[in-house]
């Protein structure tokens, strides 16, 4: 894939597996449709009537059920392999878009959606992660990581904008069914090598005890910087669409953001890669803290984009170089309990977060009270 791209081999690998080549494609296409989700579901919610408590009790019934099916993921994906895996993610997640549209007709359906979407996780990223640790090389891990998740990062630039349009000239539904077609596409690069089943033994109850054991009580702490991510992924593109009350202002704003982003990721992987990765993680936290909470104090246009690309900025340096010396203690043991370690992390981490922030809500200024939280939550990323 890369070869055909002669201007960027400093960024990425010469000889680029073909499992690995299958994963960027194939994020590519669900990161396209993600994108153009992703930042307009909470605000599709919030303009349905539902306020910042049953928003974030939505994504508390996501990630509490997360939790308890990851395992079940991870044994799928050991006895299955990945690509069998993120296959059979693709259908949950057009099911969860489905469900996003029935919500508008049916309000029950807002209890079933979180479990669709949770699912949908289950299969897809212990699978992502297996597939980037095995076939990743050590010396080049966070260059390979961080251009993966340029090419995420990019995804960004066009998904919102895509998906303001569409939002702003056909609706939400509309959105949702589109993004549910596009989803469908995001497997097909997977058929392109045969699947490498493993067949290996998975204990359901056994991963549950990995954030326990003594040599990971440190990483679990540090995971739980995680938490931030939801303020970001929820409240802030609701907190940007309040300000602005254009939704495809909204998806040029992060959009505009993205593409700056996308950019500078790719020199995070190469810094990282050449220098101490707790140190690049700490600098990436304590700048994320920072603009959270700088995040409460302005709210006129060009700050807010400004603190946007900053924060994005931050945020992917702190998730290479996080997810590369995660991915470096997966080779000193099984890669499929790592993936699925990791993605505990983020179960726990935004469970908390979404809990803390429906207890906020009931006593302060949602926003202004998530915001604080996410920059405390931030200085975890300090002890990883």
């Amino acid at each position: 894939m890369f070869k055909h791209f002669p201007h960027f081999p400093h960024y990425f690998r010469k000889h680029v597996p073909l499992q690995v080549e299958e994963l960027f494609a194939s994020s590519a296409i669900m990161d396209f449709a993600g994108a153009a989700i992703t930042l307009f579901e909470p605000i599709y919610l919030w303009t349905l009537g539902y306020r910042v408590r049953e928003i974030m009790g939505f994504y508390l019934i996501v990630y509490v059920a997360y939790f308890f099916l990851l395992p079940l993921g991870g044994k799928f994906v050991a006895r299955y392999g990945h690509e069998r895996s993120i296959l059979i993610s693709t259908i949950w997640l057009v099911l969860y878009f489905l469900a996003l549209v029935g919500i508008r007709q049916n309000a029950q359906v807002f209890f079933v959606a979180p479990l669709l979407i949770a699912l949908q996780k289950t299969f897809y990223w212990p699978a992502y992660h297996f597939d980037l640790m095995r076939f990743a090389v050590k010396e080049e891990r966070a260059s390979e990581f961080s251009a993966l998740w340029s090419l995420t990062t990019l995804m960004y630039v066009l998904g919102p904008i895509a998906g303001g349009v569409v939002v702003k000239f056909f609706g939400f539904p509309q959105l949702f069914l589109g993004a549910a077609l596009v989803i469908l596409l995001s497997s097909a690069p997977h058929f392109l090598s045969r699947p490498i089943p493993k067949h290996e033994e998975y204990s359901y109850g056994k991963s549950f005890l990995l954030p326990f054991r003594r040599r990971y009580w440190r990483n679990t702490i540090g995971y739980l910087a995680l938490g931030e991510e939801l303020i970001q992924l929820t409240l802030w593109p609701i907190f940007i669409s309040i300000i602005l009350a254009d939704l495809f202002g909204v998806g040029l704003i992060v959009g505009a953001s993205a593409l700056l982003t996308a950019i500078a990721t790719l020199l995070i992987g190469k810094w990282t890669d050449r220098t101490s990765k707790h140190n690049v993680l700490a600098s990436g936290g304590a700048v994320t803290a920072g603009v959270w909470l700088l995040r409460t104090l302005f709210r006129t246009t060009p700050l807010v984009f400004l603190l946007d690309t900053v924060g994005r900025l931050s945020h992917n340096t702190t998730f290479v170089s996080m997810t590369t010396m995660t991915y470096d203690r997966a080779h000193e043991d099984d890669y499929s309990w790592h993936g699925v370690y990791y993605e505990q992390g983020f179960a726990i981490a935004k469970s908390l977060v979404a809990l803390f922030v429906i207890v906020l809500a009931s006593v302060a200024d949602p926003f202004q009270g998530a915001f604080v939280l996410a920059g405390i939550v931030s200085l975890f990323y300090l002890v990883f």
